[in-house]
């Protein structure tokens, strides 16, 4: 039920009270006998004023009345939770089953108020309804009239009180908004902290949009000019505007998950793929792609074509019930508006993308697992278009926002825009396709130590399962309850033993090709070890695919005539520390480096 105790729900359900209360002293006020009150009173003048007879109701007659009040209350406080309910739910609350349900609650209410009413009226007479029901009119229109004006007269006041307390303010409290007479920040180019730095198409700052095509984005200056113009925000930010709308303002707290164990997590998955969607993949695989969302928000499926890596991440999404998004990347694109789209200074629109509108309705919906997929990430260079978020995802999770575009002082962006920036929702994991061949560019160090890389370097076989297998509900609240698990329990974890055996290896790298590894990668490795053994694995298991991925993979392109007698030593040290065949992912590295010089 903490799903629907909201500030706006109980706010709506205050104000039907309120009104009811008003309404009961409104009757009391209006009863022509005038026992309670003199017929002098402010209200009962009000209402001979505008043309009312007040009549006798008598105690049946205020009963009624109040039975009406009091399952007018109960209908808004349902009509409340049956939209609250639609949205939880995702269904629209504007369907016409919905509104079919809002009918029936109305008449409900209608039949219980006025069904218990009558069962009061003794005597039961045409005169007493009459009464009865001009005595219900009166209080409704009367009550109505006053609540409406004094409704009128509190905002008024509060809206006085506000504004004088933040005279001096502008009316966006935003802090990070310079002055319409001070000059705009400049964005600093993000990409330059990974080396690279897109190039410069044209004066105006032309980018690669969505879809490869070529689209004219606006400087710092036009772009403050133009937004100084701005004044609706569903001109400017239809589809976030329409999101807002889609959800009224409220976020969806929760999704119930089912109860599972990472193990049981990965061994259904592997099999619902096999025997569901005919698709074949090795135990260690899909270990090392759920564990990888404990230690990294990139992973980076890479290998062969046609091995499997885009139906992974999508039919993952299918079995968990997340969201997937796919985005195919295009060759010309350069920086992030590419991604998240760019501000128009021509229309004085945001020309917004798929992926920037499911990113910011992630933030609606934060319980739910969403997966970002960018499709061929390679075919242009990751450092430009991706760099804000590589950079971004390094700082604590409060701190997740990509800058859009500056805001001016008096517009009213959507509501979960924050200082022109959209946030990256903790229940967001990004996932790039990548192939290895002569149409794409080769990933850096850089994007390979933030990522958790998986390789697709051959098709695996098909096998057979009998059992039935069946989709979860896997939420964002119960795959983190599942890593931290993990992680705190303690057979899981590497002991010093094997760290110092592990450490003994990557020295030799160190000492014999100068290739190490920093504190990021040691991070990944003492999340992604515990996770991966929680999942059905070894800690040998886990060791290799890190060594494997992260370390070795340093070595390519060295051809240094040392380089062969050192892989054969550390190929040696490897088999001496662990056994033949153990770290089978790191003697295929080596084996196919040494066959390579």
């Amino acid at each position: 039920m903490k799903n629907y105790f909201t500030r706006k729900n109980l706010i709506g359900i205050a104000l039907a009270a309120a009104f009811y209360f008003l309404m009961l002293f409104t009757g009391l006020c209006l009863d022509g006998s005038f026992i309670f009150l003199s017929k002098d009173n402010p209200i009962a003048l009000m209402a001979t004023s505008i043309g009312f007879v007040l009549v006798e109701p008598k105690i049946n007659g205020f009963i009624f009345m109040s039975l009406v009040g009091l399952y007018l209350v109960v209908f808004v406080a349902a009509i409340i939770y049956e939209v609250r309910f639609a949205v939880t739910t995702k269904k629209n609350p504007n369907d016409w089953r919905m509104w079919l349900v809002y009918l029936a609650t109305l008449v409900i209410c209608l039949l219980l108020s006025f069904g218990v009413g009558f069962l009061f009226q003794l005597p039961f007479n045409a005169e007493s309804v009459k009464n009865v029901f001009s005595y219900l009119w009166q209080c409704l229109a009367c009550t109505a009239i006053i609540y409406f004006f004094a409704f009128i007269i509190v905002a008024a006041g509060v809206m006085l009180v506000v504004n004088l307390v933040k005279i001096d303010k502008p009316f966006k409290v935003d802090n990070k908004t310079p002055d319409l007479g001070d000059e705009p920040d400049t964005e600093t180019n993000v990409a330059q902290s990974f080396g690279d730095v897109a190039p410069v198409l044209s004066q105006g700052g032309i980018a690669g949009g969505e879809g490869g095509a070529i689209v004219a984005s606006a400087t710092p200056d036009e772009e403050k000019e133009a937004a100084v113009k701005l004044d609706d925000r569903e001109k400017v930010f239809p589809t976030l505007s329409s999101i807002d709308s889609k959800y009224q303002g409220y976020t969806v707290e929760k999704v119930d998950a089912d109860e599972i164990t990472l193990k049981k997590l990965c061994d259904d998955f592997r099999n619902w793929l096999a025997k569901e969607q005919k698709l074949y993949f090795t135990p260690g695989v899909i270990r090392a792609f759920i564990a990888g969302f404990s230690s990294s928000r990139l992973l980076i499926l890479e290998g062969l074509s046609g091995t499997g890596k885009s139906s992974l991440p999508r039919y993952f999404a299918e079995f968990i019930s997340a969201k997937v998004t796919f985005v195919s990347v295009q060759a010309t694109w350069r920086d992030k508006t590419s991604v998240i789209g760019y501000f128009n200074s021509f229309s004085n629109s945001y020309q917004e993308t798929e992926f920037l509108s499911n990113l910011y309705e992630a933030s609606y919906d934060p319980d739910r697992v969403n997966l970002f997929v960018l499709d061929e990430m390679n075919i242009s260079r990751i450092e430009y278009y991706f760099a804000d978020f590589l950079s971004v995802l390094e700082f604590p999770s409060s701190e997740w926002k990509i800058k859009l575009m500056n805001m001016p002082y008096d517009f009213l962006p959507p509501a979960h825009l924050e200082n022109g920036c959209v946030r990256i929702p903790t229940n967001s994991y990004f996932i790039g396709t990548a192939n290895k061949d002569d149409s794409t560019f080769s990933i850096t160090n850089k994007v390979y130590d933030r990522a958790v890389t998986i390789d697709f370097a051959e098709r695996n076989e098909p096998f057979t399962v009998d059992e039935k297998v069946k989709p979860v509900v896997l939420s964002e609240t119960k795959l983190n309850a599942l890593f931290e698990e993990a992680l705190q329990t303690k057979n899981n974890s590497l002991s010093n033993k094997e760290l110092d055996d592990f450490q003994e290896v990557c020295d030799y790298i160190k000492d014999e090709f100068d290739v190490t590894y920093g504190n990021r990668i040691l991070n990944q490795m003492l999340t992604f070890v515990p996770v991966y053994v929680s999942c059905g694995g070894s800690k040998d298991e886990a060791l290799d695919f890190i060594l494997a991925g992260k370390v070795l993979t340093k070595l390519e392109g060295r051809f240094e005539d040392y380089v062969k007698d050192g892989l054969n030593h550390l190929l040696a040290l490897i088999e001496k520390k662990y056994g033949k065949g153990v770290f089978a992912l790191s003697e295929a590295e080596l084996n196919s480096l040494i066959r390579k010089l």
